[in-house]
């Protein structure tokens, strides 16, 4: 491997390391109850290697972590309802198996979340009222539903499923079935009798989507460093 590229390769891994480091200590501590020297200490870094890539100490490192990543796995499909159930049991998957996810909703509901690092609430409700928009002009949810105001419900329902689980469960390994059970509910509730048939409620469905993702992202990324 060329030196240039051995460089690039130990800072991607500094990086990362820092990142799943920042990610443990937020989901235990929080926000607040974590330092830049435990962060450092956990991802057996160096300050002046933290410093020069989160210049802003922690706060860099949390914006960094916070739902950059939300969409990925998600796949336009035939339906727009099923996009909607996709990405819910997409991140549902990823909280179950990655700190990271688990950490940026954490780090969402930290007092100023919004002013000091940004959360992914706004860019959620966005997306989610072009979705539902697309889905009524098809004729898949039922007209007397209001765009916005359903868009602003679906990140609290998804995001109280999630904490829900985790607190009467203990843990997150059936996090997918409830959030599943949920998103069954709520399409009962709001899209049309005739596209509901054609809806993928499996529970594995998120695992699915996201794994064929990362295959193709390596794939891609092997193309091309050859």
């Amino acid at each position: 491997m060329p030196k240039t590229r051995k460089i690039q390769q130990r800072t991607i891994d500094g990086q990362a390391r820092i990142a799943a480091a920042a990610a443990k200590l937020f989901i235990k501590y929080g926000y607040r109850g974590t330092s830049v020297n435990d962060i450092i200490a956990e991802g057996e870094s160096s300050k002046n290697f933290f410093y020069k890539y989160y210049p802003n100490g922690k706060k860099d490192v949390a914006a960094d972590i916070s739902f950059n990543s939300t969409w990925d796995g998600l796949q336009d499909q035939t339906l727009m309802v099923q996009e909607m159930v996709d990405i819910g049991m997409i991140l549902s998957y990823r909280v179950r198996t990655e700190d990271r996810i688990l950490a940026a909703l954490r780090l969402s509901f930290e007092p100023g979340a919004t002013e000091e690092y940004g959360t992914p609430w706004g860019d959620w409700v966005t997306f989610n009222t072009g979705q539902i928009r697309t889905a009524i002009e098809r004729g898949e949810i039922r007209p007397h539903v209001v765009p916005e105001e359903q868009a602003r419900q679906l990140p609290g329902f998804w995001t109280g499923l999630i904490l829900t689980a985790g607190v009467l469960d203990g843990n997150y390994e059936n996090v997918e079935r409830h959030v599943l059970t949920g998103y069954k509910n709520l399409m009962k509730a709001i899209a049309t009798a005739q596209v509901l048939p054609d809806i993928d409620f499996s529970v594995n469905r998120g695992e699915m989507l996201y794994t064929q993702f990362l295959r193709e992202r390596e794939a891609r990324q092997s193309s091309a460093a050859e």
